[in-house]
């Protein structure tokens, strides 16, 4: 029965325009990117960055904004809507219902990933310069990684979601709290450590020389544990909101 109701909620995401408009920039971002490069006769290489480059842009901006607009219209928009109630008339537990809206949320959230890699490493290997092929095994390692932290703001943002009953109240308090998480660190740099909103950027650490065992542990358990919370009291809090 879950499965059936993950396949139904991954159909209402696909509806929404907005998931089409994010997957569509998905790919035209990368592409343009590629034909100014082209344009400029770019000589410097900067199509073998292209992937990184595009990635910086989606994890830091366009990635967390359809989390939150995703979170906010499938459980606060919903609710406003009266259609949550159509989704509870069923054999099914309420439980199983927040599962599967999570999980259609983290479905997209990869193929958003996995459309934006493969995309980038098209467009990036057509540019002058763009040696693609050394960086592989790079690029697949940094879009894996991004997407764990990536997964751990989604959750934080259903758990938000569950304190409105509707979609513009969710939306723009979600990005409030984004934006003061991003600009804290500055003024406060201890925040950063704790912050899961400072580990948009993880990928980073996996590239290169990048960061020892110890810390990418450290870090990864840290995620788990937003996810794990985040989810366990966006379930109680479901189960228990009135409708």
């Amino acid at each position: 029965m879950i499965i059936a109701n993950i396949l139904n909620e991954t159909e209402k995401l696909w509806k929404h325009n907005r998931t089409k408009g994010f997957l569509l920039l998905s790919i035209l971002l990368p592409v343009l990117s590629a034909i100014i490069l082209l344009f400029l006769h770019n000589n410097l290489g900067l199509g073998s960055n292209l992937p990184m480059l595009m990635l910086r842009l989606f994890t830091f901006s366009l990635l967390p904004l359809f989390l939150f607009m995703s979170a906010s219209e499938s459980f606060s928009g919903e609710v406003a809507s009266n259609t949550l109630k159509l989704g509870l008339v069923r054999p099914i537990t309420r439980s199983k219902v927040f599962a599967s809206k999570v999980a259609a949320i983290t479905i997209f959230l990869a193929i958003l990933l996995g459309v934006l890699m493969i995309t980038t490493i098209i467009s990036g290997g057509l540019v002058p310069g763009g040696n693609i092929a050394s960086g592989f095994l790079e690029i697949i390692t940094a879009y894996a990684a991004a997407f764990i932290p990536l997964m751990a703001i989604g959750f934080v943002s259903v758990f938000i979601a569950q304190f409105f009953n509707k979609s513009s109240g969710a939306l723009v308090t979600m990005i409030l709290i984004y934006a003061a998480a991003k600009f804290a660190p500055f003024l406060f740099p201890v925040i950063s450590v704790w912050s899961i909103f400072s580990y948009t950027n993880w990928y980073v650490l996996w590239i290169g020389n990048g960061a020892s065992f110890a810390k990418l542990a450290n870090s990864f358990i840290l995620m788990v544990s937003y996810c794990i919370m985040t989810y366990s009291a966006g379930v109680i809090l479901f189960e228990k909101k009135q409708l």
